[in-house]
């Protein structure tokens, strides 16, 4: 079952945070994941207005965790994490509940 994670952020120190951005994309890929939306515009409907919003997905929450607890991983999340404020959500794809 595919694996999904879900970020928001708003940008607080662009040069940092551009230095992450030109290493995850390969750790991301290292570990079978990929990019399904990058938006640097994004527009909050309802909440905090957040302007940058990123989907990535993986084989499976496996692959997703192992990727974001992997050394490589750890070692560039201080890159976003310093220089960035917002919400990172791990999700899988499943069938609904109607209760």
């Amino acid at each position: 079952m595919a694996a999904y994670l879900l970020g928001n952020f708003k940008v607080t120190n662009v040069e940092e945070f551009e230095k992450y951005r030109d290493l995850v994309t390969k750790t991301i890929r290292d570990h079978g994941g990929e990019y399904v939306l990058v938006d640097m515009n994004s527009v909050a409907v309802e909440g905090h207005s957040e302007h940058l919003s990123v989907v990535l997905k993986f084989p499976d929450m496996q692959a997703l965790q192992g990727w974001y607890d992997s050394p490589e991983y750890q070692e560039i999340h201080p890159l976003r994490a310093d220089n960035s404020e917002g919400h990172v959500t791990f999700a899988t794809t499943g069938t609904a509940k109607n209760d």
